[in-house]
């Protein structure tokens, strides 16, 4: 992604809408505020009861009939609460870990687990069926489409009313839900980071600490986007300002700088017992990349992989005292 995409993506977040064309039609989608999130619970009841009249079964009810039919077992809903614990705990893991190889290991782990989740939750809806709860999901979506499309960029007038927006074709619809799906991918946490590290957005970070200020709105009105955008922007300019040594070439890597903050938080947790002007400091398990990663720029680090290697695969006690950087 060029810069002016990132450019036109803050723009858009600062407007609170996206324009967009339905049917050729322009149209201007507003960006979803807290206020407009009623909308989904008044509208998920409101089909959620209409459900109800037509017969549809809860999921609940769904999952007591494949649970007594045996067609699910209750083991399947045991590994699925127990890789939605591991994957949580593993995420925790990795905010204390400070070595950048065992976080990739630990991530690799996570996205792993994560595929066998998604595998399992996606053979439980199969065996379910369609319930209550999705119909009202769907269905409520699909009216905060609607109450999200405007004719005007002022916001003013709605593209349908009601009535309207109940006979559109199916084909309609999913090309409203097209355009709305492209806003949520363009306004992703991950593009959003990358948009607040951008050399053109370097000015504002410092003003992102106060949000009503910035937007020069009370909070209540502003965008879900309008928020992160000012989130992450005060979260990185608290890094800049209060983690030192920061890699000129991780910078603007939301990810690594992220990654690298962290680590320097937990590397000064993980410290004690060595001394501040010791030569060097040894850490099990470490790889080159980590090492070079935690001695900054005065190379006061050692591998102990090598350095067992140089006194043939043994260290004793005086030796592992030295490299930990005590004297002996």
């Amino acid at each position: 992604m060029n810069e002016e995409f990132y450019i036109s993506l803050i723009g858009e977040a600062f407007d609170g809408y996206t324009e967009s064309s339905i049917n050729g039609v322009p149209v201007y989608l507003k960006h979803v505020s807290i206020k407009d999130q009623r909308y989904v619970h008044k509208y998920y009841e409101k089909y959620k009861n209409i459900a109800l009249k037509r017969g549809l079964e809860t999921e609940e009810e769904r999952i007591k009939y494949v649970l007594k039919e045996e067609i699910w077992e209750e083991e399947d809903d045991t590994q699925i609460h127990s890789l939605e614990n591991e994957i949580e705990n593993l995420k925790r893991t990795v905010k204390a870990t400070f070595l950048p190889s065992q976080r990739d290991s630990l991530n690799k782990t996570i996205d792993k687990k994560r595929e066998d989740l998604v595998s399992l939750r996606l053979k439980r809806k199969e065996v379910i069926g369609k319930t209550v709860e999705d119909y009202a999901e769907a269905r409520s979506g699909d009216e905060l489409l609607r109450c999200l499309l405007f004719k005007d960029p002022q916001l003013t007038e709605r593209v349908y009313t009601d009535d309207q927006f109940g006979e559109l074709e199916t084909w309609e619809v999913a090309e409203i839900s097209s355009a709305q799906h492209k806003i949520a991918v363009n306004f992703a946490d991950a593009v959003i980071q990358q948009a607040v590290l951008r050399p053109f957005f370097n000015m504002y970070l410092s003003s992102c600490d106060n949000v009503s200020q910035f937007y020069g709105k009370a909070v209540i009105d502003l965008t879900i986007h309008q928020l992160k955008v000012a989130t992450y922007g005060r979260m990185f300019c608290n890094i800049f300002q209060n983690v030192s040594d920061i890699p000129d070439n991780i910078k603007d890597d939301p990810e690594k700088l992220l990654a690298f903050a962290d680590s320097q938080f937990n590397k000064g947790k993980t410290s004690g017992g060595l001394k501040e002007d010791a030569d060097a400091s040894a850490v099990f398990g470490a790889t080159k990349e980590d090492i070079e990663s935690l001695g900054g720029s005065d190379g006061k680090t050692v591998s102990l992989s090598e350095e067992l290697e140089k006194h043939g695969g043994q260290l004793n006690m005086e030796q592992m005292m030295r490299l930990a950087g005590h004297d002996v």
